[in-house]
């Protein structure tokens, strides 16, 4: 089965992030981007339609979005009967890294679980590992 990953979010982000990721990791040619309320696209519904009657039955969509509850969160939430989408919330570049490194593993829900997870543990509030580490160093 063919994968693709879409990146998709308000203004720009999408592209931005995009770029970062290729930056260390590559340019990925399954991935792409939808990047709503821009001059380019000034609504979510028709690109996500045009999207979802795009695919064929032997391709599976992951799609990160950039904010759950979100207007473009919320137009892929409608599509998520279909089989083979897969709609992540809270895009950044630690998932995508685990996105794009195991893309090729067999189940793409179990994948992207444990991508959700790797990236939910990259998150750090930074000051009070280094107020620790200045402590431990003062003894």
């Amino acid at each position: 089965m063919k994968r693709k990953l879409v990146i998709a979010t308000h203004s720009t982000f999408a592209e931005g992030i995009k770029n970062a990721m290729e930056l260390i990791a590559g340019t990925q040619d399954f991935v792409y981007t939808l990047c709503a309320y821009t001059d380019e696209i000034t609504e979510v519904k028709t690109p996500v339609t045009k999207l979802m009657d795009s695919l064929e039955t032997d391709e599976e969509l992951i799609v990160a979005t950039d904010l759950f509850g979100g207007s473009v969160n919320n137009e892929f939430m409608k599509h998520l009967s279909r089989p083979n989408v897969y709609l992540v919330a809270g895009v950044n570049l630690p998932l995508l890294f685990d996105i794009v490194t195991n893309f090729d593993a067999g189940n793409a829900g179990e994948m992207l679980a444990q991508a959700v997870e790797s990236a939910r543990e990259s998150i750090r509030y930074c000051n009070p590992i280094i107020q620790m580490n200045t402590a431990e160093e003062n003894f």
